[in-house]
């Protein structure tokens, strides 16, 4: 969509227009949420004892003393890193025309990053199913091994149809795989402590992700231009599979801790 409206607007009238949803969207959650954590019995501005955010850390801290879990939130960081910069340097792989870019046109380019982006919303649904069924470990590994190798033929793919199916497939996996990873987290560690473990890959991702830029761009400037982000991407998403690999799930539907 972005690709289509830049073909006649400029950039910031667009920002404008997204930033209408984004509003609405904010306020809807606001107005959803606003009721969340009281109890049944409560009073709404009631006074009640709030968790102490040292604790908090600690909380989450403490879950690393699984190694499952530790195992786990490493392959979603990397994981995570690797969908950064994927999402961040394809844009300019296809609208520049130099350091090996493929000079699209910006519907073009628009095009070919709605199937990067979208088709999650197809995969994730059913991805999500499977691993309910089979496990996260049988899901997990042959989806990023795939990913990875659809990665790896995109430059060969040049300009043509074929960059719009591997990048299409790649999108499939590109945020169901990464919500999996969270999910085989949650399997594992205490009951009330699950937002604690989401906050901490989000923020262990979010940390990772301040270097992989500088990263990135120093593999773009000296080792082959935009085209060879894709090989750092699909390594990456290797690493993480192999990780995966090894990690000793017992059952996906892993007993929760005692004294839950």
């Amino acid at each position: 969509v972005a690709g289509g409206l830049l073909t006649f607007m400029l950039w910031r009238h667009i920002l404008l227009i997204y930033a209408i949803p984004a509003a609405v969207m904010a306020i809807f959650v606001w107005w959803s949420l606003k009721d969340l954590g009281i109890e049944d019995g409560d009073q709404q501005g009631g006074k009640k004892p709030q968790r102490r955010v040292l604790a908090g850390y600690r909380e989450g801290l403490a879950m690393f003393k699984n190694p499952v879990v530790a195992t786990l939130v490493l392959a979603a960081a990397i994981r995570g890193v690797a969908n950064n910069a994927l999402f961040q340097w394809s844009p300019f792989y296809l609208k520049n025309a130099t350091d090996g870019g493929l000079d699209m046109g910006y519907f073009s380019a628009g095009v070919h990053l709605s199937l990067l982006t979208g088709m999650g919303i197809i995969s994730a649904p059913i991805l999500g199913y499977l691993s309910d069924k089979y496990g996260r470990k049988q899901v997990l590994v042959p989806g990023l091994i795939i990913a990875a190798v659809l990665t790896m033929f995109v430059v060969r793919a040049g300009d043509s149809l074929m960059l719009a199916v591997l990048l299409g497939g790649i999108g499939l996996f590109s945020f169901a795989l990464q919500q999996i990873i969270l999910a085989a987290v949650l399997d594992m560690v205490e009951k009330g402590t699950e937002a604690t473990a989401s906050g901490l890959i989000f923020g262990i991702n979010g940390m990772l992700g301040l270097g992989s830029p500088f990263l990135a761009a120093f593999i773009i400037q000296d080792l082959g231009g935009y085209g060879s982000i894709f090989y750092y991407v699909g390594i990456l998403t290797l690493v993480s599979a192999v990780i995966i690999v090894f990690i000793p799930f017992p059952n996906h539907r892993a007993e929760r801790p005692a004294g839950t």
